[in-house]
């Protein structure tokens, strides 16, 4: 049994050097290695198949931190089957819009971890991604000494902790929680003034309806709250990864000192989360505001046009009564009676409409 599995690893093994030595030029290209060396980290300029085994079979006195950025399915099984990563967190790994969730491994944590990445011109939030928001994903496998990270292009977090990394020469030793917690932290912190934006563009769009009539209101403000509450579900998933790494349940490869720090990312999620149900609350008040305010344009509407139509009812009958061909109509031949008429049916109108300002309907 022991043999067998010696040789299924092996094979294993032979394969992900196959594919790395298949396609290095992709893998160059969407990677960057940081090696401790005893005194920082460095970005080295090529990215092969032996240094990455180097790498592997050193990470207890030289730990590293390997970044790929957008990587190809075979790229990313590669690497995997080279550290021994299991296949399913690799099909984890490469979906988009992969729930928040981690994962506890004999020699490894595997994680995922959603932000939003934006706003957009078109909506309160972006239309693309999990649900309805736009969302960043970051998946790691963080082990003893050891730090990989799997993310789109361009993604700012792993960006700015990497040149604070580099710029400061900071050593890492054994330390690769911290450079995760960097991460995560920008990736929960870079939500507040999205929803600082998302708050101003509702209360927006709140003075708007009091002020003018806009049909796209209604749409607009329930698909900010769909979004709202998509972004509130993967903060309370968050949340709870989040509690897990800053309480070490069962999780050996973070650091007591590094757990604290997670507890005040912990404490950040849950503000969002917060905020999240605040503006949820407010889209909601928007949404029954703008129906409150098209229903009383309705009844102004209503209540102009059934006026308009009461007072001509008394008119109309009399126009009526004296449309009709009758040869016997005596009043009709008094020269008086025409204009008399017209002061009665003057007076009706003078009559009904101070008859519905006495009543307060106009």
């Amino acid at each position: 049994m022991t043999e067998s599995m010696t040789t299924n690893r092996l094979s294993l093994t032979d394969n992900a050097a196959a594919q790395l030595a298949a396609a290095p030029a992709d893998l160059r290209r969407s990677a960057t290695l940081r090696l401790h060396n005893g005194v920082g980290l460095r970005p080295l300029p090529e990215l092969t198949e032996t240094i990455l085994r180097e790498c592997w079979q050193g990470r207890l006195q030289r730990p590293f931190w390997l970044d790929l950025a957008s990587p190809t399915p075979a790229d990313l099984q590669a690497v995997a089957g080279l550290f021994g990563f299991h296949p399913l967190t690799v099909e984890d790994a490469l979906i988009p819009e992969h729930r928040p969730k981690i994962d506890e491994h004999e020699e490894y944590l595997f994680m995922v971890f959603q932000s939003i990445a934006g706003l957009s011109d078109e909506t309160v939030l972006p239309a693309v991604g999990v649900g309805h928001c736009a969302t960043s994903r970051l998946a790691a496998y963080l082990g003893v000494g050891f730090l990989v990270t799997i993310h789109d292009r361009a993604f700012a977090p792993v960006e700015e902790v990497a040149a604070i990394v580099d710029a400061r020469d900071t050593t890492i030793d054994h330390r690769l929680d911290l450079v995760l917690h960097a991460i995560v932290d920008r990736m929960i912190d870079q939500v507040f003034p999205v929803l600082a934006d998302v708050e101003d563009r509702i209360q927006e769009i709140e003075a708007r309806i009091f002020t003018e009539s806009d049909q796209d209101v209604l749409p607009t403000v329930l698909k900010t709250k769909r979004e709202l509450m998509t972004l509130r579900r993967l903060m309370g998933l968050q949340r709870e990864m989040l509690l897990r790494l800053s309480r070490r349940e069962d999780l050996p490869f973070i650091e007591p000192k590094t757990a604290i720090y997670f507890r005040d990312v912990y404490d950040h999620a849950i503000r969002l989360e917060e905020n999240c149900a605040i503006l949820i609350e407010l889209a909601t008040n928007v949404a029954e505001a703008h129906l409150a305010v098209a229903s009383r344009r309705t009844n102004e509407v209503m209540k102009f046009l059934t006026i308009f139509s009461t007072i001509w009812m008394p008119l109309t009958f009399i126009v009526g009564v004296y449309g009709m061909n009758f040869d016997h109509m005596p009043e009709i031949k008094i020269w008086w009676f025409y204009p008399f008429l017209w002061v009665v049916m003057i007076g009706i109108v003078v009559g009904m409409l101070l008859f519905f300002r006495r009543k307060k309907w106009l």
